[in-house]
């Protein structure tokens, strides 16, 4: 009688716990199997009890599910018994969902029992998609955002060349009208409308680059060759409000792992950041510095330094903060977007008062590892 109320108050206890709990016998056999299981993977106590715990995995883990249990029963050998991990699980309707598993050993009475505590994280998932999601979705509009501030100074880069192949153009025409053809001359003059055409195309090109949505693709990346191919459009914004723009890139750096564009999304907010700043600074002649340097520990360092007004005291608490700025016109999301990136890179992103008077900005990403992540 003992037993039987020892077994009924179990029974309850297992019924009562939010998790799936599911027992199974040293051959494999579903022994237990309480509410919230029934509830997670949609059979009735009754249907699964005496049956396989492999019909409640997907393949490939329902045919090596009998391996890796006569293994461990051979050999003693642990794989996830006394862990947790990720796994995968099988609804009744052929639906497979994400679990996170916990596995632990019972013994009792001379019988060996396993007991796995289940918790379905659909819903996690399904949220963590989302706000992933809704960071591409506003990341993609920051960069549209950024390069409307921008415009103007991409119109003059495009609009140099443009003028050059309109002067090389007419002086090609005048030397066709002469009497005499100088064929030289006539090369040389092609050969800079080609130079110009390039130039154009190489403005062009890198922009669609930039505003193409491609947030997902992730890869080994050379950071110096991130910020190179950047240059272009971080000098079509700074030189327009003719401020020079010097870069000190270290050699041989170790190689990080991420999206080429969504840094180069970084670099461009920081420096147009600093182009803004150092407009009615007195010392606009020093420019902004872009170096790059590989940490002690192995990360590579990105950094934006300026001569501008600086921040004050009380904004740089909350300078990343969406909605903080500190421009008339600004909508203050171009830091906060710039620190979600680098955050989804594993890195950070820190703010600190130039000594010389100014910001400084650093990015710091982790090198790649040794699987190329």
């Amino acid at each position: 009688m003992q037993q039987l109320a020892a077994n009924g108050a179990l029974e309850a206890l297992l019924d009562a716990a939010v998790d799936a709990v599911v027992m199974i016998d040293a051959e494999g056999g579903i022994v237990g199997f309480n509410r919230a299981a029934e509830r997670m993977f949609g059979y009735e106590q009754k249907d699964v009890i005496g049956k396989r715990v492999n019909t409640l995995m997907p393949e490939p883990y329902r045919s090596e599910h009998d391996g890796y249990m006569q293994r461990y029963l051979d050999t003693g050998h642990k794989r996830i018994i006394g862990t947790g991990r990720e796994a995968q699980a099988r609804h009744s309707d052929g639906r497979v969902f994400p679990i996170w598993l916990s596995v632990g050993e019972a013994t009792g009475g001379g019988t060996r029992r396993f007991v796995g505590i289940i918790r379905d994280l659909s819903q996690q998932r399904a949220a963590e998609e989302e706000r992933l999601s809704l960071e591409a979705r506003l990341t993609h509009v920051g960069r549209f955002s950024l390069m409307g501030e921008m415009a103007a100074g991409i119109a003059h880069e495009i609009n140099q060349p443009l003028t050059a192949i309109a002067t090389y153009a007419q002086a090609a025409q005048r030397l066709l009208d002469k009497p005499a053809l100088d064929e030289e001359a006539l090369k040389r003059a092609c050969a800079a409308i080609a130079t110009q055409v390039h130039r154009a195309g190489q403005v062009i090109e890198n922009l669609r680059s930039f505003i193409r949505k491609r947030d997902i693709e992730k890869k080994s990346l050379d950071l110096n060759a991130v910020v190179s191919d950047a240059m272009t459009l971080v000098l079509a914004d700074a030189n327009r409000a003719g401020i020079p723009v010097s870069t000190s890139l270290k050699g041989k750096l170790p190689r990080t792992y991420g999206n080429a564009v969504q840094i180069q999304q970084v670099l461009l907010n920081l420096t147009h950041n600093a182009v803004d700043a150092m407009q009615g600074s007195p010392h606009r002649g020093d420019g902004i510095h872009i170096r790059t340097w590989a940490e002690e520990s192995g990360e590579v360092a990105l950094e934006v330094s300026d001569r501008g007004c600086g921040v004050e005291p009380s904004v740089a608490q909350c300078l990343f903060d969406p909605f903080v700025t500190t421009k008339p016109e600004g909508l203050g999301v171009g830091l906060a977007i710039s620190r979600t990136i680098v955050l989804s890179h594993g890195g950070r992103l820190a703010y600190t008062q130039n000594p010389e008077g100014g910001a400084i900005f650093t990015v710091v990403l982790p090198a790649e590892t040794e699987d190329g992540r």
